[in-house]
């Protein structure tokens, strides 16, 4: 009797490890190429820092992103971008596995979907495969989910609110947005503790298992508050509905792997957990699908129309898709077969895309001259350039004012608008030679221009 288990572990396993393999192999295809404006920056600033002890302390900005920035300063400044991507490839591989022991509560079969999904979805694929600290949030994320979950379904792991709080302070050193998932748990175990034994004896239960985890996001938040210098975000904008909406969409179309058009008709997907039964993992799903991006329509904080921010609503949206479409006695194969098919070709066109590859610039300097000298048309385009010259070993000169010598200049916008074929700058004439159109949640569209001589 006890080997049928032990067959169905094995089996459930394999399944697993299947998985991880395809989210790993996903994730390395789509690391190739150079580092696009926030990953070059996180870069430079790992580069600036020097040592460990200024990465914390040294860097106010929210670019920064702990964990990584320390991976990057690692590796060092020049080594080959897919090395830097390495945290958050092994990070986001390992992610399915753990969301794969998520499913396993209710099953072999709601696993083995669950960890697919979460292989083959592009927004996890994108975030698993550049240096940033989304990958290694989202492995703590999911971790504290299972370590709940299993809490409050009687299968309680051991010392799990040790481990939680550990989980809750890796995430937040990866990425603060760690937060929302630590605020959609504490609500989840509130409300579930509140329902079973009343409000005094659940306030009591969920601050003694939860005060870890909120004293880790409380010690990070006052670590950046703390800096002498404050706290600096690279780019601030206002909260306006149309971008957000637009944030919102993206966010659900790169989830569930959507080929076609993107437009606001995707919306309602966020709407499903409001029409089930409110109870057991649900509440969850309700509170970070819905919860989230209703509190950010509420306070209109600023910075809220990026998809990325969103990720733990893409989380809990995919463990939701798992438990409907595996979660009954006749699964619904042909919606789970139309996802995957639907992720895998916006994976491939991703892949093949290489975040519109801004290195190429250097590829193209490279075919003309043994070394160069570019003017960034924005100063901050400058690390772009840099760290791809670094990994290329190509020696390049960022023009500071109008050089004479100036005999490249290098323009990226954010793809709405085409570039014009030539420019004037310092009083000179610019061609545009090279190219690049990002397509996906990440990347830069991009133009090399070249001295008319």
């Amino acid at each position: 009797m006890s080997a049928l288990p032990d067959k169905f572990r094995r089996f459930r396993l394999a399944w697993l490890l299947a998985a991880a393999l395809l989210g790993l192999a996903l994730r390395i295809a789509a690391a190739r190429g150079d580092y696009w404006l926030d990953e070059a920056w996180s870069a430079w600033f790992a580069r600036e820092a020097g040592t460990p002890g200024r990465v914390f302390f040294a860097i106010n900005h929210d670019n920064n992103h702990l964990l990584n920035t320390l991976w990057l300063q690692l590796v060092g400044w020049g080594s080959p971008p897919i090395l830097g991507r390495a945290l958050s490839i092994v990070s986001g591989s390992a992610a399915v596995i753990v969301a794969g022991m998520i499913g396993a509560r209710r099953g072999t079969r709601p696993a083995i979907v669950t960890a697919i999904l979460f292989a083959v979805s592009p927004i996890l694929v994108t975030y698993g495969s550049e240096a940033r600290g989304y990958a290694p949030m989202l492995l703590a994320l999911l971790t504290s989910i299972w370590i709940v979950d299993r809490e409050l379904n009687g299968v309680a792991v051991r010392h799990g609110a040790i481990w939680l709080g550990l989980a809750a302070l890796l995430g937040m050193l990866a990425h603060v947005s760690m937060l929302f998932g630590v605020a959609a748990l504490t609500g989840w175990v509130a409300i579930q503790s509140w329902r079973q034994s009343g409000p005094r004896p659940a306030a009591i239960a969920t601050l003694r298992f939860m005060v870890r985890p909120i004293a880790a996001v409380a010690a990070v938040l006052l670590l950046a508050l703390a800096a002498p210098d404050g706290y600096r975000m690279g780019i601030r904008t206002g909260f306006a509905w149309g971008p957000y909406i637009d944030a919102l969409t993206y966010m659900v179309a790169f989830t569930i792997g959507w080929p076609f058009k993107v437009g606001f008709w995707l919306l309602p997907v966020l709407l499903v957990p409001a029409v089930m039964a409110i109870r057991g993992r649900a509440l969850f799903y309700f509170i970070a699908i819905v919860g989230l991006p209703l509190t950010v329509a509420i306070l209109q904080p600023d910075n809220a129309a990026i998809p990325r921010y969103y990720l733990l609503s893409a989380a809990a949206l995919l463990l939701l898709l798992a438990d409907l479409l595996a979660g009954r006695r006749r699964p619904a194969w042909l919606p789970l077969a139309a996802l995957v098919a639907g992720s895998l070709t916006v994976d491939i066109r991703m892949i093949a895309n290489l975040r519109g590859q801004p290195g190429a610039t250097i590829t193209a300097m490279k075919e003309r001259s043994p070394a160069a000298v570019v003017m960034p048309d924005e100063p901050k385009d400058s690390a772009v350039l840099e760290a791809a010259a670094a990994s290329r070993g190509y020696k390049l000169d960022i023009a500071e004012g109008c050089a004479a010598n100036t005999r490249y200049l290098f323009a990226e916008n954010n793809g709405t608008v085409a570039f014009p074929t030539v420019k004037t700058r310092c009083g000179a004439s610019f061609r545009a030679v090279r190219s690049g159109q990002a397509y996906g949640l990440s990347g830069m569209h991009w133009q090399l221009y070249e001295r008319a001589q």
